[in-house]
């Protein structure tokens, strides 16, 4: 049996999310699942709605590349229960790179609701790379 290296896998991952976000897009996205995208992803395993304490993975996928060796990631929630559903900081990570075009890792989410993922480079925080949205629901 021939094995499947990482990098032919991760290739799987970047070619099939190209595929569902438009042929050539060249800017960075994020897929969501709830299967490790590391063992490749196909188009029908990318998820945008989780249970509560589901392992969610996510990657932050960048076909041409990154333009820091830092991005920070930010977790947002969509309050659903104020008059004018504001938005409220959930989690916030800066990882390093290294010097791959992706980055992957999972988290558990506890509660309810509907959630913003963006990525930014270090040098301009006002404006994120890459935006992702998924919900969260009950059992």
């Amino acid at each position: 049996m021939k094995k499947i290296t990482l990098l032919t896998l991760l290739s799987l991952l970047l070619f099939s999310g190209l595929f569902i976000f438009g042929g050539c897009k060249s800017d960075p996205f994020i897929v969501f699942s709830a299967q490790n995208p590391k063992n490749g992803l196909n188009k029908n395993q990318i998820e945008y709605n989780f249970k509560k304490e589901q392992k969610i993975y996510y990657a932050i996928i960048a076909p041409k590349g990154f333009k820091d060796d830092m991005v920070k990631i930010s977790l947002t929630k969509k309050e659903t229960d104020t008059e004018f559903w504001g938005y409220s900081n959930y989690r916030n990570k800066t990882v390093k790179l290294n010097g791959e075009n992706y980055y992957s890792d999972y988290f558990v989410i506890r509660e309810e609701g509907i959630f913003v993922m963006q990525a930014f480079n270090l040098k301009n925080l006002n404006k994120p790379i890459a935006t992702g949205i998924f919900r969260v629901y009950d059992n």
